[in-house]
């Protein structure tokens, strides 16, 4: 049963994280050519957002199945390596829900492109973006999916260790 729990957190983490990795890592350059006009990045940026979003949330799921076999594998919870990377995998995944999600809807209320189908932007929420500094909302959206992907690399790692 163990050996089926940790084949599920692996494929999990290789299906879901690996969207949101590339995903959320593609959502600065497309931001900085829909603001120069571009519409096809435009609905490129649409797209990488419905991605981050739509496989971020689901990726809980592999720290969930990360944590039932921390549990049920032998051993494991004398791995201290382990113990760290669960930590690292929980707060990636709170980086990508508190930080890098917002942040690239931010982005989309910015340059009015929420689309029509997604909830529209709350009064306060178009307050905030009209304020905003567009200038900075793609090196913050990058800096954001850097350190989340940047925890789940040194998570990766640490699972081998």
């Amino acid at each position: 049963m163990s050996t089926f729990i940790v084949a599920l957190h692996v494929l999990a983490a290789i299906l879901l994280i690996g969207p949101v990795a590339i995903a959320s890592s593609m959502y600065a350059p497309q931001f900085r050519k829909a603001q120069s006009g571009d519409q096809a990045a435009v609905g490129a940026l649409r797209l990488v957002h419905r991605i981050t979003r739509a496989y971020g949330f689901v990726s809980l799921l592999v720290p969930v199945l990360g944590l039932v076999a921390f549990f049920t594998v032998d051993g494991a919870m004398k791995e201290h390596a382990l113990h760290f990377a669960l930590l690292l995998a929980i707060v990636a995944w709170g980086i990508l829900i508190a930080l890098v999600i917002p942040s690239q809807r931010k982005g989309l209320v910015a340059l009015n492109a929420v689309e029509a189908g997604d909830a529209p932007a709350s009064e306060t929420e178009a307050a905030k973006a009209a304020d905003a500094d567009t200038s900075k909302i793609p090196g913050q959206a990058a800096m954001f999916a850097g350190i989340f992907n940047l925890l789940w690399l040194i998570t990766a790692i640490l699972m081998f260790i």
